[in-house]
């Protein structure tokens, strides 16, 4: 019996041993991996990684969405067209936050330095094959500057001025809802001597000047909603529109560069002229029934009897488009530090019937780092 104890206990410290070593054997696994993957196969000659693998990062993100709405209508004259822009400019928003990482796989927090309401997502991947960047906002905004333009039968401008800020924002009462889903990805050819992840991550280096031919896709969603009868003015304005959702899908192929003029100096460049080939405009239609205002003892009670019914949808295809996609960074290394800027912009067009919307999407991002 006692043998047979003795057998046991051996068995189970056997097994448990062999666990251990299966735990060390999993992790060591997985920092090999980490440590080979953003070099494996690449040319030492161009493409190297620093011998120290953590990092921490400080960085400050800025940026602003601004959006551009114009409808245009014939008065009832039929001779004339009236256009009335929204120029919709919210306040830049600002972040700062620490990230911690190792090879470049890692996590980090941002605080809003900014205080603007609503909600901001960015999620930024970079690897030897390919980059990702997602972008997701929505905000509310009820102070837009708008103006109108008069134009005659042969396009010439009669007349054109600014609404007072007060006039608008009785026009315009009801805040105007906005979001937008942005995504890029790219793909990268000539990983052999060309690295994004020395742009943008820093966790490779880039001895030489390099380049490297691009394809890539963009995704990209908007949903502006003014949808109330407190905005009666626009909503009238703009061919009883009140909610238009933007849905477009394109396809890229371009270049990026990584110019080294000098040690631990990369400067990159992304261009990736892209074809919209899904364009499509959902709109939501509605009625507006105005009161009787002679039951009605001063304007404000007036406009809150506006009342407006939902007509119905349509789809819009806005056919084949070209875009532009364009990326910077520059970045310096310093024997155990790193500091750098990146910035990306993006600009999207679409149109239903007589509403154009344009929307102009930037991002720049500062940073100071440590390898440790």
């Amino acid at each position: 019996m006692f043998q047979r104890s003795l057998m046991v206990i051996a068995l189970v410290c056997c097994l448990a041993g062999e666990g251990m070593a299966q735990k060390k054997d999993f992790w060591k696994s997985i920092v090999a991996y980490f440590d080979s993957s953003n070099v494996k196969g690449v040319d030492p000659a161009y493409i190297t990684q620093p011998d120290k693998p953590w990092a921490l990062v400080l960085n400050s993100n800025t940026g602003r969405t601004d959006l551009e709405v114009s409808s245009t209508m014939k008065l009832q004259t039929n001779k004339e067209d009236l256009t009335i822009s929204l120029d919709i400019k919210p306040p830049v928003s600002s972040s700062i936050g620490l990230w911690a990482g190792y090879r470049g796989w890692g996590a980090g927090y941002s605080l809003s330095l900014s205080g603007n309401s609503g909600y901001n997502f960015d999620l930024n991947m970079v690897s030897t094959s390919y980059g990702i960047n997602l972008s997701i906002k929505r905000f509310s905004f009820d102070k837009p500057k708008s103006s109108f333009t008069l134009s005659g039968a042969d396009g010439s401008e009669i007349r054109s001025g600014m609404f007072d800020d007060k006039l608008v924002d009785k026009l315009l009462s009801s805040p105007m809802k906005i979001g937008t889903v942005m995504f890029d990805a790219y793909w990268i050819f000539n990983k052999k001597r060309f690295s994004l992840l020395a742009a943008y991550d820093q966790s490779t280096i880039q001895r030489r000047s390099a380049g490297s031919l691009i394809a890539g896709i963009m995704y990209y969603y908007q949903k502006l909603d003014y949808d109330s009868p407190k905005n009666f003015f626009f909503i009238e304005h703009g061919g009883n529109v009140g909610l238009m959702k933007v849905y477009q899908g394109s396809i890229g192929l371009g270049y990026t560069y990584n110019w080294v003029p000098a040690r631990g100096l990369v400067v990159n460049a992304v261009a990736m002229p892209v074809l919209t080939i899904v364009n499509k405009v959902k709109s939501s239609r509605y009625e507006i029934e105005y009161p009787d205002d002679k039951d009605f003892n001063n304007q404000e009670d007036y406009f809150n009897a506006i009342k407006m019914t939902h007509t119905g949808d349509e789809m819009l295809n806005g056919g084949v488009r070209l875009n532009l996609d364009l990326r910077m960074s520059a970045s310096y290394s310093v024997k155990d530090w790193y500091f750098g800027v990146t910035g990306q912009g993006r600009r999207y067009h679409s149109n239903n019937d007589n509403t154009t919307i344009k929307l102009t999407d930037w991002n720049v991002k500062a940073f100071i780092g440590r390898r440790i």
